[in-house]
Parts: structure tokens; C-alpha cells; sequence
């Protein structure tokens, strides 16, 4: 079994369960997983009950959940009729404190809504329930939504994300910052997929491996989409279209062909499952831009959906050679993310972004509105830089920002792979020089940070 990286924020969350408990996330995150475990903390007499639905009618469930829980009880010949004479069955086992449904979605979609709203409000009186569910916008319609059967009746939610970066410290040990950022640029923190990777293997090699072959990485990014949405093949020329730069909707229309009144309900739908998200800058006005956000779908696109077919024919020579040329310009943008993560993780800041205006661009500009501190940072994703002088340009486009002119408190940063000249100020303010060792340190002493 792979290793639990601890998810400590969520375990507080749910450290004191109520009622109806409900956990979901994006397929391959790592909810299954993270239930078992919270169970195991939470009840280490056994006093749970796992039931994992599949992808089938409510009667193939049930019968499956009837055998299940003859052998938990020893009660051979256990054949319910109906979930609420299960779930009768199950309050009466006083040894019982917890029932959990893994994949609670898929009794979702074949129509247990109607039934479960009469055993939440008549069946279930001293039992506490987690439900959890892949499909996000499954979970989110029938619990969230007020025309729900069952709205109104969850005592607690947990969006189980993907790990941050700091994690993969916890999860290779004895990997350096470069190879994981290589790893989480193409993973994007998802639990099931960092499991591909190992510290023996050069990571290079293991990205070929596994996107450039007939494997779950490969075919995972299609099947996500197809499972989640309707018209599929509308998302993935959406993405693609983002992917190549169009980030505009006149853009992304010209690309795509899709009716300009339609497209901001596609680009709702990609949002609301963290693929892409909607970005201004982070001062001043001007119309925002989509940009895919999800690592795993951001290195799918650039480096795989080009090259698709020939893959699934057998044929990845043009691909690995795009990827050996182009990979390390991409891991540029994911060092911009982990950049920012690191100022959330180690400053006092209330609002991180990004800012431009024509022709000039800041790739990090960090706020603290109440003390009316600003930071201004540039991330070079490049060997030996000279400090100085990307601060002297910084300090040029920083005029342009337009926020407290007069009375804001200004602090810039760079952060390098490493530098040939650092510098602590200039023209009389703070400069922060980050190289990846300095990245490094902070980043561990977060993830092994005791709670």
C-alpha cells in the first residue's frame, strides 16, 4: 500500500463527526484512502462499517451491501429489499457508531435521492453517516442544491483537494526541489498519480513512462471529462484552446466555434471542477482571462493531446522529443505556483496575484491591505541571475501599479534556481533573493511542521 501523506487540516475537520458527513473531490484524489484512515483514528475498535458502491443499479448495490454485511455481522443469508431496511438493520447494531458509503455518487445517478431523504429524516436516529462521492458536480446538485430531496440535511462537507506542493516532501523524502516540482508539474499533487513516481528512477524517464504510453495517465484526463460532463469533446476543444494561449471568450469562441452566449456555462463547469479558473490582475481593471490552472491537465494538453493518436497507436517518438525540448519551459509555469504557495505558506500576506497592464507584466504581486505593504516578485525559472538587474526592472514597472502610491510600503523578491549576484536592497527597499535551496528549506520545515 502506498504511503498516507497526513492531511492534518482535514482530520481536524472532521475529528468531530455529526449526522450526515460528506466528503468529495475529484476522482483519484484520495478520498477512499482518507476515509479509512480517519475511520482508523477515529474508531480503532472497529466500530465502523465501509460499504463501497459501484457504478450499477441500486439492486446490484444492495445486493452486494446485503453480502458485505453478512460477513461483517455473521449473519449469513443477509438479503435486504430496500436501503431503508438496511439502514433499519444498521441502528439496531448498538456496536455500530459509523456507517460510511465510498462512492455515494454512484447511488446518486441510479436514484437513491427519494429513499435516502426518508432514512436521513426517519431511519437514522444514533448513527453517524460519510458519504463520499467522485463526481463533483454529482455531489454538489444533490446536496448543495435547494431543489435537492435531500437538501439541507448535511451537517458537514469536506472538498478533499490534491495535495500542495510542500506534501511531496512528506511523500519523497529524499527527492530534492527540482524533481519535485518536475513531479507535481505533471500530477498536480493527485494522490493516485504521485503513486507512479519513485526515488530510484530518473523522473524524466518516469513521465514518459507513464504519459507517453498506453497507461492511466495517458487515457485519465479524457476519461475525467467524459465521466464528468456532458459533451466532453466541447470541454476538451475549450481546454485546448486555453492551453494554446486563446484566453479571451472572443478567443476562445473564434477557436472552438461555440456560441458566444453558451461558452461562460462551459467555462463555469471547468471552473467549478478547478481545471481552469478565471484571472484578472490583482489591481486595476481590465477584462479577465481564463487560464488552465490543474497541473495534470495543463501538462496533458501541451504535451499529450497534440500527439494523442499516434500515442494510442504505439507511435510517441514525436511526443518525447517535444517534451525533452519544451519540458523545461513549461516547469517556468509551475514554478510561478509554487513561488506564490510559498509566500502563502511563509509570509503575511492577504492577497496573492498576478498584475499587467499593456505591455508590461509582474509575475507575483503580493498584498497585506491593512498594513498597505506590497510585494513585487519575478520567478526565473534559469540558472546564475543577476538580481540586480531584474529588480531594477521590477522597480520600473512597479510605478504603473496603482494602489496607496504615496503611502504603500514597497518590497520586492526574486526567486532563481540560483544566482550569481543576490542583493538585499535597492534604492532603499527590501529585496528578498529565493534560490531553490533557500525554497527548499522553508517548504520542509512546513510539511514536517508538528501539529
Amino acid at each position: 500500500m502506498a504511503m498516507f501523506v497526513d492531511r492534518v487540516e482535514e482530520f481536524r475537520h472532521f475529528s468531530n463527526l455529526k449526522k450526515v458527513n460528506i466528503i468529495f473531490g475529484r476522482r483519484r484524489v484520495g478520498k477512499t484512502r482518507f476515509v479509512k484512515e480517519l475511520l482508523k483514528d477515529l474508531l480503532p475498535s472497529n466500530k465502523a462499517v465501509y460499504l463501497l458502491a459501484i457504478n450499477k443499479d441500486l439492486s446490484v448495490n444492495l445486493k452486494r451491501f446485503s453480502q458485505a454485511l453478512a460477513l461483517v455481522y455473521n449473519i449469513p443469508g443477509l438479503n435486504f429489499q430496500s436501503f431503508k431496511e438496511m439502514f433499519q438493520f444498521l441502528e439496531t447494531r448498538k456496536n455500530t457508531e459509523i456507517i460510511a458509503i465510498d462512492e455515494f455518487g454512484y447511488l446518486i445517478r441510479h436514484g437513491i435521492l427519494p429513499e435516502f431523504q426518508e432514512i436521513i429524516d426517519e431511519v437514522v436516529k444514533h448513527k453517524k453517516l460519510i458519504l463520499t462521492g467522485s463526481s463533483m458536480s454529482v455531489m454538489e446538485n444533490s446536496f448543495l442544491n435547494a431543489s435537492s430531496p435531500v437538501y439541507g440535511r448535511v451537517d458537514k462537507i469536506l472538498h478533499l483537494q490534491p495535495f500542495k506542493f510542500k506534501h511531496l516532501f512528506e511523500w519523497f523524502k529524499r527527492l530534492r526541489f527540482q524533481d519535485l516540482l518536475k513531479i507535481y508539474s505533471v500530477t498536480g499533487g493527485v494522490a493516485r498519480y504521485l503513486e507512479f513516481f519513485n526515488e530510484q528512477e530518473l523522473v524524466e524517464k518516469q513521465i514518459i513512462t507513464n504519459f507517453f504510453n498506453q497507461s492511466l495517465l495517458f487515457y485519465d484526463a479524457r476519461k475525467l471529462l467524459e465521466e464528468e460532463l456532458i459533451e466532453a469533446e466541447r470541454y476538451l476543444n475549450i481546454l485546448e484552446a486555453i492551453s494554446k494561449g486563446k484566453n479571451s471568450l472572443n478567443e476562445i469562441r473564434n477557436h472552438t466555434g461555440i456560441e458566444y452566449q453558451s461558452l461562460p456555462f462551459y467555462l463555469q463547469k471547468l471552473r467549478r471542477l478547478k481545471i481552469i479558473k478565471k484571472q484578472a490582475p490583482i489591481i486595476g481593471k481590465k477584462k479577465s482571462i481564463y487560464i488552465v490552472t490543474d497541473p495534470y491537465y495543463m501538462f496533458w494538453f501541451r504535451f499529450v493531446y497534440p500527439f494523442e493518436d499516434e500515442i494510442d497507436s504505439g507511435f510517441n517518438t514525436n511526443a518525447v522529443n517535444d517534451f525533452k525540448k519544451n519540458f523545461n519551459a513549461y516547469l517556468g509555469i509551475i514554478f510561478e505556483q509554487v513561488c506564490k504557495e510559498f509566500l502563502q505558506q511563509g509570509f503575511n500576506f492577504t492577497k496573492i496575484g498576478k498584475w499587467w497592464f499593456k505591455d508590461k507584466e509582474i509575475d507575483i504581486v503580493a498584498l497585506n491591505e491593512e498594513r498597505k505593504q506590497i510585494l513585487f516578485g519575478e520567478c526565473k525559472w534559469q540558472s546564475n541571475v543577476n538580481a540586480e538587474r531584474i529588480v531594477k526592472e521590477l522597480v520600473e514597472k512597479s510605478q504603473f501599479v496603482q494602489w496607496f502610491n504615496n503611502e504603500r510600503e514597497e518590497s520586492f523578491a526574486v526567486f532563481a534556481k540560483s544566482f550569481k549576484k543576490r542583493v538585499n536592497s535597492f534604492e532603499g527597499k527590501p529585496v528578498h533573493c529565493f534560490d531553490l535551496k533557500d525554497l527548499e528549506k522553508l517548504f520542509k520545515r512546513k510539511a514536517f511542521k508538528k501539529h
